[in-house]
């Protein structure tokens, strides 16, 4: 904000630098921040199945609150070793299932393991419910683990020995069976129905029990109202037929009595030109109500709200479990579940083996109604002495930080992937990551103190046509200057908001809908928000797809989420300006902008100019910038007044609504130097 960057630049204290960023880290928005990196790399979707119709939104419901898992990690600065131990064994690590009541810290574990629950699962059509697919949905899971925390593209070895890394055959079902008892083929669970109540399984079956009794009384007194209701109708309904010519009447009476499939024709005839002066309305029904009638009814409804307020309710936690024994697991000739070999036990890559110690398995018995292989795999990929886990992450915050990792290829340490350009630093990050706690926060600090952190990014050239510099590492593999990134979709519109003033802080909550359009845009669907204020709440609590996006976000390289996404690419195409330029969303944000200006700075329009582009790139105008805008706008409003005969104050703020529409679509807003 403005008054953020001018209190920065006016505190002369040596210290003023570190407590930016303190206060940075401190702020509750850090999580949104940070947390979204790693919903990348999870593959984190609200919907389920392939979602390849953009028509078809399936809700994968309760799903949210995985992400809001991942923002509260971040923003308590959970340690990373923890972190991954509740996403990959949570539901291992506590006794759930014969616990009288869930603690938040159960709920906590459960709603973790929601990391496994990302990968398309289309298994709830029940013409696709078959063993093939089943299997792929592990195999997905196993690839999204892989890329994400180890770093490795195991999926090669699924069919064969990889071919550059040395993995081997059986090493991918050594680690497949890690994960079997949870995905098992042969128990299977479809999408919509593997969740779990968000209570103690004894709490849940008092609620449901107790539920089923009001239900019960509900209906009861629902029934006593209906035969109420249906005497006084029919004693409605003989007074009107007494109305009619005696000749029909009973002819009517039997055509009502008969239902509609098997009256005669003239039955039918009778009650399409007579039908209209039969209908009893449910008002004339209440008018028509004895005063006993009226009073029993009137306490019976009372009777229905009083047991419908006693009724309770749980919600649901998209977990991952086992649920039942653990099914063997065998290696697949060729990849294929067909020609299954000799059966695997679980275990990791042998290579890695060499390094660290290999899988222990908890005593039996040790962990009611789970084998423990992945609290197993959790411990193992923690130990201090792992070659892997330490460095992929640190990796990526130091890509997110400088739009290239250490190794560039983020999600292949192997011999196929990018050797680091500074392997002794990938090292000491490394090492330092894990002695101060695996802490986020505090690998933020060390990376943002850093000179290479806080050097400019333009190049200085001065009388020279490029720099030593730049003829030595043109790519900046060595980071002699700060490289220029463009800010992330999100980022993006989440900064129009800012701009236009509207963006909504709160945290937290179920997933802001969204509406297709045949036009193949997509937008906010209003009119199902309970608060309209929601439209504008940060783009991360938009409803995540795996395709057809928040048209804001996909024209601004928004990733398709087939697995995951370990790194972002950018891209600069034209439907990006066109968005900008003619969108209906940038068009309404700088409408709220330019409203946003005149409120800060009045009628004066050099002022205007000024607190526009202290808004929005929170800094004054050079002079060449003020010149430019002030002339821009007398010379729109002058425009204005001929071509649309407006007043002159009316003029002037059409104006700077223009101005405040090329201010959003300047590169300044949309990279960051």
């Amino acid at each position: 904000r403005p008054d953020q960057v001018t209190m920065f630049i006016s505190d002369s204290s040596p210290e003023s630098y570190e407590r930016l960023i303190d206060q940075l880290l401190a702020s509750a928005h850090y999580g949104e921040r940070w947390g979204r990196h790693w919903l990348d790399a999870a593959g984190y979707v609200d919907s389920r199945g392939t979602d390849n119709d953009a028509q078809i939104i399936k809700i994968s419901e309760g799903m949210w609150k995985y992400r809001d898992y991942v923002v509260a990690a971040f923003n308590e600065d959970k340690p990373y070793d923890q972190f991954l131990m509740e996403q990959i064994a949570g539901d291992e690590r506590v006794d759930w299932r014969n616990a009288k009541t869930f603690s938040p810290e159960i709920k906590n574990q459960l709603i973790a393991t929601g990391f496994l629950r990302q990968s398309a699962d289309v298994t709830d059509e029940q013409e696709l419910n078959t063993a093939d697919i089943r299997y792929q949905v592990l195999f997905d899971t196993l690839q999204t683990f892989s890329t994400n925390i180890l770093g490795l593209t195991v999926h090669c070895a699924r069919c064969h020995d990889h071919k550059f890394d040395p993995i081997s055959h059986l090493d991918y079902y050594r680690l497949a069976a890690c994960f079997t008892p949870g995905y098992n083929v042969h128990h299977w669970i479809p999408a919509s129905e593997r969740q779990i109540a968000d209570v103690a399984t004894s709490e849940k079956e008092r609620i449901d029990t107790n539920n089923d009794r009001l239900e019960k009384g509900i209906g009861r007194a629902e029934e006593q109202v209906g035969r109420i209701h249906q005497q006084t109708k029919k004693r409605l309904l003989d007074a009107t037929l007494e109305q009619m010519p005696e000749v029909i009447r009973e002819d009517l009476k039997k055509a009502i009595q008969t239902s509609e499939d098997k009256r005669t024709g003239v039955q039918k005839y009778l009650l399409s030109k007579l039908g209209t002066q039969l209908e009893v309305r449910p008002e004339e029904i209440d008018r028509a109500l004895s005063a006993k009638d009226q009073a029993s009814v009137t306490a019976l409804k009372e009777q229905i709200k009083s047991l419908a307020q006693e009724k309770r309710s749980y919600g649901i936690i998209r977990a991952f479990w086992e649920p039942g024994s653990a099914p063997s697991t065998y290696l697949f000739r060729r990849g294929e579940y067909t020609t299954p070999g000799s059966p695997v036990n679980p275990g990791v890559p042998k290579v890695l083996e060499g390094v660290t110690q290999g899988l222990v398995m908890p005593d039996k018995g040790s962990i009611t109604g789970s084998s423990g292989r992945r609290l197993a795999l959790a411990n193992w990929l923690t130990q201090p002495d792992h070659p892997l886990t330490a460095r992929v992450i640190v990796n990526r915050v130091w890509q997110q930080y400088f739009g290239k990792g250490i190794v560039e290829t983020p999600d292949n340490f192997g011999r196929s992937g990018a050797l680091p350009s500074h392997p002794q630093l990938l090292d000491w990050l490394a090492c330092e990551f894990m002695d101060r706690g695996w802490s986020f926060k505090e690998l933020h600090r060390l990376i943002l103190r850093s000179s290479a952190y806080r050097q400019g990014s333009r190049l200085e050239l001065g009388v020279r046509k490029i720099s030593d510099p730049y003829k030595k590492d043109p790519e900046n593999r060595l980071l002699w200057r700060m490289p220029l990134r463009r800010l992330e979709s999100e980022v993006i519109r989440d900064r129009v908001l800012a701009t236009s003033g509207l963006l909504e802080h709160r945290i937290g909550g179920p997933p802001i809908p969204l509406i297709p359009h045949s036009d193949g845009s997509v937008e906010i669907d209003v009119d199902k928000l309970t608060d309209k204020t929601d439209q504008y709440r940060r783009s991360l609590y938009v409803f995540a797809r795996r395709n057809y996006q928040l048209s804001e976000l996909s024209v601004f390289d928004q990733p398709l989420v087939a697995h995951n996404c370990i790194r972002r690419q950018h891209s600069a195409v034209v439907l990006q300006s066109l968005l900008m330029v003619n969108g209906k969303f940038i068009s309404d944000q700088a409408v709220q902008f330019s409203k946003r200006v005149i409120e800060r700075a009045g009628s004066n329009q050099k002022t205007r100019v000024r607190e526009a582009f202290m808004l929005a790139f929170c800094r004054l105008p050079t002079d060449s910038e003020w010149e430019t805008s002030f002339n821009f706008l007398e010379s729109q409003a002058h425009r204005w007044q001929l071509e649309k005969d407006m007043k002159k104050s009316q003029a002037c703020d059409h104006s700077l609504q223009e101005l405040c529409h090329m201010l959003l679509s300047a590169n300044e807003l949309l990279y960051v130097e």
